[in-house]
């Protein structure tokens, strides 16, 4: 059970938060000289780009942690699905939460794209995709969930990508951009 007083504590770190709740316990925290959030925990892979809306500019700007879960998107993008294609069993095949995250048919075309272009790199799906989270200028640093001694090896291999801008924009390309959370775009074309 949580206890509330007025005396400071230590940082704490929020998941699966709205950047409105993030700002919101950052606001409240700041008036009652409460510890602040200072690692945020969202979902993020080429797949689901959600907190490229609002969470990883809040990080950012108020010098947040960020390590994110998810890089792989549950096997989405570890080369065994794709357009038509799915292995036996799987997160993605076998779990229900994932199952409905990543039902969608678009899903499977950006595991397609995207494992394709692994291909044509020369480097693992699995390898590339954690790379390509690592490198988001305001995430300190993915969570990697290997299911296998194969994926493991491929996710500790992420740092050796050199992601240059150009290479991480070419796979960001590969699936939608997220849409921003307001109408005002003027910010996007700085």
């Amino acid at each position: 059970m949580a206890v509330l007083t007025d005396q400071p504590v230590a940082g704490c770190m929020a998941s699966q938060y709205a950047g409105w709740q993030i700002a919101k316990g950052l606001g409240i925290s700041a008036r009652r000289g409460w510890g602040r959030f200072e690692v945020l925990q969202p979902m993020y892979n080429l797949a689901k780009r959600q907190a490229e809306v609002e969470i990883l500019p809040l990080a950012a700007a108020e010098e947040l942690g960020v390590i994110t879960y998810g890089p792989v998107g549950g096997g989405l993008l570890s080369g065994k699905y794709g357009s038509g294609e799915r292995p036996a069993s799987g997160r993605i095949l076998d779990n229900s939460e994932y199952k409905s995250r990543y039902s969608q048919d678009w899903v499977f075309d950006v595991a397609s794209a995207f494992t394709r272009f692994a291909g044509e790199q020369g480097v693992h799906p699995v390898t590339l995709a954690v790379a390509w989270v690592a490198a988001h200028p305001a995430v300190t640093c993915p969570i990697i969930g290997a299911r296998n001694l194969e994926q493991l090896r491929a996710s500790l291999q992420a740092p050796s990508v050199d992601m240059s801008s150009s290479l991480r924009r070419a796979i960001s390309d590969l699936s939608p951009t997220p849409p921003p959370a307001t109408d005002r775009l003027e910010e996007q074309t700085g």
